[in-house]
């Protein structure tokens, strides 16, 4: 009997009751402008478009390049694909959460250059466990099952590496078992990000 499964950081209600169509957005007018967006679901065809022009702009020159984030999140393999794209960069990436990041946005967030995370004052942060499901024989149902705590345990191994949270901190949240909302003032104390955007002295 085939099998059919799928791994993803499950999305929140919100994308749950209204698909989004993921939207990527490059600004480029100069050096001034080293801006990409990511908006919508964590998907293959959203995160190959951020992919491509991280590194086109990493290409042009070394000056940092700002990462604005809104996402419901979505697939944990796209995830990692822009995590270690972001990790390899020879540039600077600052991340910057507006309106909601959530799931597999969470890391990508935290991911930026320490001390370049942003958030506004107004964003939500939700983190909750890797979800996904197969259809075969037992075999392969425990197989998925292996491969989904494989997959959370890495994802937990970037959240500590990236944040300031201990181990134990982040085993607590993604192993609550519901999604488990964050704060902004809570999101710089775990050290997911380091300022509020409403709160930067120019």
């Amino acid at each position: 009997m085939g099998r059919t499964s799928h791994t993803s950081l499950k999305q929140s209600a919100v994308s749950k009751n209204d698909e989004e169509t993921s939207h990527v957005s490059h600004m480029d007018s100069g050096d001034s402008s080293r801006l990409v967006l990511l908006a919508g679901d964590v998907n293959e065809q959203s995160i190959t478009m951020v992919v491509a022009q991280l590194l086109h702009l990493a290409s042009q020159n070394h000056k940092p390049i700002h990462l604005v984030i809104s996402t419901c999140g979505g697939s944990v393999d796209e995830m990692f694909m822009l995590y270690d794209t972001i990790k390899f960069l020879p540039c600077p990436v600052h991340t910057i959460a507006l309106g909601k990041v959530m799931s597999a946005g969470v890391l990508l967030l935290a991911t930026g250059k320490k001390g370049k995370r942003m958030i506004g004052r107004s964003a939500r942060i939700m983190m909750h466990p890797v979800s996904g499901g197969a259809i075969g024989n037992v075999f392969e149902v425990m197989s998925e099952a292996k491969e989904h705590q494989r997959l959370q345990d890495q994802m937990m191994a970037a959240m500590v590496r990236e944040t300031s949270a201990s181990r134990q901190q982040i085993e607590k949240i993604m192993k609550a078992g519901h999604d488990v909302y964050i704060l902004p003032d809570e999101a710089i104390r775990l050290g997911i990000v380091d300022k509020i955007i409403g709160d930067i002295v120019k």
